[in-house]
């Protein structure tokens, strides 16, 4: 079983308000990125919220998804990736670590990373545009105590470090595994189109 977590659970201090539900498309950042897997072959979504949790969920149109509260928010990212961590780590043979700024992620993108991880037994499978790693990133079970033992407000990236020497690259066109929206310029920057425009390195994982 491959889960997907999203990690959703920010105070989105740089953009002034809840970034989650800010209007993107016919829906709002991170019902987009629900979309992406809802469309691609994981088999289950966990989705990590904490500040405004309630009013993030009422915002959601949830449909197969577990939701997570992690009320230790305020500790950082590696906070809410335990808590998503523990939804799934008795069934899981992998774990997709997606953001929850991150809408313009391709299903495309994560069934490639999945294909290569049945192909490789790969223990990281990262992907790859334009020779810049994004996310979100694929780990094996076995790194799942590696996963937990991470602290503060980190990502993945120190274990995908740490494990270079197992690490798949899935070469693919497309620009959002490198785009996230922090900011209010960055979100004006791409509301009208509704797609990745100019996008930047990410802070997550990869």
């Amino acid at each position: 079983m491959i889960a997907a977590i999203v990690l959703a659970a920010g105070q989105s201090k740089r953009m002034g308000r809840p970034k989650q539900l800010l209007p993107l498309g016919r829906g709002t950042i991170l019902g987009r990125v629900l979309q992406t897997f809802r469309s691609s072959k994981v088999d289950r979504i966990v989705v990590v919220l904490g500040s405004n949790a309630s009013r993030v969920r009422g915002g959601l149109s949830l449909r197969r998804e577990t939701v997570v509260v992690n009320k230790e928010f305020s500790a950082g990212m590696s906070a809410s990736l335990k808590a998503g961590l523990m939804a799934v780590e008795d069934d899981a043979d992998a774990v997709v670590i997606a953001l929850g700024d991150q809408p313009f992620v391709s299903p495309g993108t994560v069934d490639s990373m999945i294909d290569a991880y049945h192909r490789e037994r790969a223990l990281v499978v990262v992907p790859v545009y334009r020779g810049r790693r994004g996310n979100p990133v694929l780990f094996d079970r076995r790194l799942f105590p590696q996963l937990k033992r991470i602290a503060g407000d980190l990502g993945a990236k120190s274990v995908v470090m740490q494990n270079e020497s197992s690490l798949v690259e899935v070469e693919v066109d497309d620009e959002g595994v490198a785009v996230d929206i922090d900011t209010p310029d960055d979100y004006a920057r791409r509301v009208s189109t509704g797609r990745a425009t100019g996008g930047r390195k990410n802070r997550g994982q990869g």
